[in-house]
């Protein structure tokens, strides 16, 4: 090889080195400005927080009935207990009550054991009895939605007459929330950009845009007293007052605006 090739060799080289160079610094640097960016991300933006609330009025009153019984045969008990429920399933779909508005919401049978049949008088210390089964108990409930409120004192009051052995007390809700929902949401949002207008009036701070909002929610049902087995001696004419009242439905969010 001449010395016209080595120096040409040589010049390439370098060439090649100094391009090399270049794409590693700029490489180097794009990342070091984006790790800038991620770094300082949290000190480029600024959230607030505010609550809208509505009042709505409950258009459901939700109630739960038990029957409970036992016996020494779990097929006598189940049968026993289906009987008696199916009554009251009947009663209360003879009060106008839809069957979408019908479900079960518990059904346990379960075995009842005797853990002293092998005691006598005198023992001691007492043995350890293994267990025996005794009987069975079957616990199963039905939660009902009762749309025509003047109905609730009629259908908990029947209840008690069809065997069934407890009932809960009345929850009032609304069946549909998510109109309230809305109108609680513009409420929250108006809240943000009230605060979000000061700040930047008061201040020497300038908001970009909106790049995160998030929701939290709130419904509360409204529980009243209603007449349960304990009460069901009571004169016929002594109806619990069922006043449905209004339930509050909130909606929190929380939204984040760019620093410009």
């Amino acid at each position: 090889m001449d010395k016209k090739e080595q120096k040409q060799l040589v010049s390439t080289a370098i060439a090649f080195l100094m391009i090399l160079s270049l794409g590693v610094l700029s490489w180097g640097y794009y990342n070091y400005h984006q790790a800038q960016n991620i770094i300082n991300q949290g000190e480029h933006t600024i959230s607030f927080t505010a609550e809208g609330k509505v009042l709505a009025k409950p258009d459901v009153a939700k109630i739960t009935f038990y029957v409970i019984n036992q016996g020494e045969k779990a097929d006598v008990v189940q049968k026993e207990n289906n009987e008696r429920m199916q009554k009251a399933v009947d009663f209360v779909k003879s009060q106008g009550i839809n069957k979408d508005d019908i479900r079960t919401v518990r059904y346990n049978l379960n075995p009842e054991y005797d853990y002293t049949w092998c005691k006598k008088p005198g023992d001691k210390p007492y043995p350890s009895c293994p267990p025996k089964i005794i009987g069975y108990k079957l616990d199963q409930g039905i939660e009902v939605k009762i749309r025509d409120f003047d109905k609730i004192n009629t259908i908990v009051g029947g209840l008690s007459e069809k065997g069934v052995n407890q009932i809960s007390n009345v929850s009032f809700v609304v069946d549909d929330t998510e109109d309230y929902k809305n109108e609680a949401r513009i409420l929250a949002l108006e809240k943000v950009e009230e605060r979000a207008k000061l700040l930047a009036r008061k201040s020497s701070i300038k908001l970009g845009k909106i790049i995160d909002i998030s929701e939290g929610q709130g419904v509360y049902p409204i529980y009243r007293a209603v007449k349960t087995e304990a009460m069901s001696d009571l004169p016929e004419d002594s109806e619990a007052p069922i006043e449905p009242g209004t339930q509050e439905i909130s909606v929190t969010l929380t939204v984040t605006y760019t620093l410009r």
